[in-house]
């Protein structure tokens, strides 16, 4: 168990600074008890550290980065016990450098099945795929939100064959 942040998008320190603060706070974490915030975070670091966390007990923001994908792959709740601007429980934006070719390309949640309070909010990620493929209401407790996915990645290959049109990514092993 390891404790959240709730610093939003502002930041201490440069690029390398953030990065450090971020393997020191998650290295061989299961559970973040608060926020899991990852912003300003370059394409060159290393961020498989972050594949331990299963749990999230407030929200995940993910804005302003420049990695291809994010090792979240065994994170299975979200609890939404605090919400990122006043309603949101995932929050992913602006993920992308428009100078260069680096972007989030993946999320790659495939084992996310339970948002249980607080909505979806993911856009202006220019190259981020399979985010409108996901069928959000299925994860999301709370029936009267309505998720917000746009102006993401135009160029995706679509879901594999086996997939039935929802999924992570494009193989056969990123079904939801």
């Amino acid at each position: 168990v390891c404790a959240g942040t709730l610093n939003g998008l502002s930041v201490t320190g440069d690029a390398q600074h953030q990065y450090q603060t971020l393997h020191k706070m998650y290295n061989n974490c299961e559970i973040v008890m608060g926020n899991l915030e990852i912003v300003l975070i370059d394409h060159t670091q290393d961020l498989s550290f972050l594949q331990t966390i299963r749990e999230v007990t407030g929200y995940i923001l993910i804005a302003m980065n420049v990695f291809s994908s994010l090792p979240l792959q065994n994170l299975r709740v979200i609890r939404g016990t605090q919400f990122y601007e006043e309603k949101y429980a995932l929050f992913v934006l602006l993920n992308y450098n428009p100078n260069s070719t680096h972007a989030l390309r993946q999320l790659g949640l495939n084992q996310l099945t339970e948002i249980l309070a607080g909505g979806v909010y993911i856009e202006k990620n220019a190259q981020l795929c399979h985010v409108e493929t996901v069928e959000w209401r299925d994860i999301m407790r709370d029936a009267s939100l309505e998720p917000v996915v746009g102006d993401n990645g135009k160029a995706c290959a679509p879901c594999h064959e086996s997939c039935g049109g929802h999924c992570w990514g494009p193989g056969p092993e990123d079904c939801q």
